[in-house]
């Protein structure tokens, strides 16, 4: 791991993005926001890809970027429908979490550790997996085939082994989507779902599995673009400070990283600027950004932080506070 150097407000922001592009090489902007600090992580899509020695060679050059801090590189790598490296690449196929729902444990923990070796081997550090949605909507148009069952029992059963051998092969898991996308009707890519459960109920069924994952040691947890209309929400649970911190760091007791989902989804992008998903992101409690493809998005957006912090000290109070946490994941598991 490089030298790490004091951490200035402009790092500490750049350590909480985390950008994606277009092309299957490095842009020149991103490659010189990397080099500055001013982005801590790249995720990847098989849109960045063309062959396994590509995706390796990519991965490489992105981890010897001589940046004042460590870079990681995350891809979404679930199984069944969202698997970006695929047989083609010469990866093993990944069931869709559903049909591994229907195997024993043992064989789930296998394909957990087969996968995770394999993306080891090209240099991945996480992957944005397992779910931990329950499947409870049949009408669910995003989880469905992707969660480990309809219970919140068979999702711990299935989930909390995955991770664990994720972990034990040197891949940083991601658990998602909080505080559970199982039972919606919408998809967050295109529209904004709402969830009327109240606080009792997502207790009992919703927020077991991460409730299971953070007691078993999970490091990231991935925040979910749905609006908790029964508990009087306004905002997606991305923004929200009673979902982010009131449920998942004060109740659910998490100390790990809090990663957004892609803020390019319609479910954000299409109801404020970026900057401002970020501010209300950031007061809510998440410690990380996904900027999913658009340099034109995250490129500016450090300088747009950096300047509203330097005039709001609780603002930049809680950026340093995300930016050591995630400086200790990294320093944990990128060592």
């Amino acid at each position: 791991m490089p030298e790490q150097k004091t951490l200035s407000l402009k790092r500490a922001i750049g350590q909480m993005i985390i950008a994606g592009f277009e092309g299957t090489s490095l842009p020149i902007p991103l490659l010189g926001a990397l080099t500055k600090g001013e982005i801590g992580g790249v995720i990847l899509f098989s849109r960045n890809f063309e062959s396994r020695e590509q995706i390796a060679k990519l991965v490489s050059e992105i981890h010897a970027i001589p940046s004042p801090y460590p870079i990681w590189v995350g891809i979404d790598q679930e199984g069944g429908k969202v698997q970006r490296i695929g047989e083609s690449f010469g990866s093993p196929k990944i069931p869709a979490a559903q049909d591994i729902g229907h195997m024993t444990v043992d064989q789930a923990e296998t394909i957990a550790r087969h996968a995770s070796r394999d993306l080891k081997s090209l240099g991945f550090d996480i992957n944005f997996a397992p779910v931990l949605d329950i499947h409870t909507n049949p009408d669910n148009p995003i989880i469905a085939s992707r969660a480990f069952g309809s219970t919140p029992e068979k999702v711990i059963e299935y989930a909390i082994p995955t991770f664990k051998a994720m972990m034990e092969e040197g891949i940083i898991p991601c658990g998602k989507h909080f505080p559970g996308h199982g039972d919606t009707s919408q998809d967050s890519h295109t529209d904004l779902p709402e969830v009327m459960h109240g606080l009792q109920r997502l207790r009992d069924v919703e927020l077991r599995p991460f409730a299971a994952a953070i007691q078993a040691g999970i490091p990231l947890i991935m925040s979910a673009h749905i609006v908790m209309t029964g508990l009087g929400e306004r905002y997606p649970s991305t923004l929200s400070p009673q979902i982010m911190t009131g449920l998942l760091r004060e109740e659910l007791g998490f100390k790990g990283v809090i990663v957004s989902d892609d803020l390019e989804m319609d479910a954000i992008i299409d109801r404020f600027s970026l900057i401002k998903a970020v501010l209300l992101g950031i007061h809510a409690g998440c410690d990380a950004f996904l900027v999913c493809r658009s340099q034109y998005l995250w490129l500016p957006l450090c300088s747009q932080i950096l300047a509203e912090a330097q005039k709001d000290d609780a603002l930049s109070e809680r950026i340093f506070a995300s930016a050591h946490r995630i400086l200790e994941v990294k320093r944990q598991y990128m060592s």
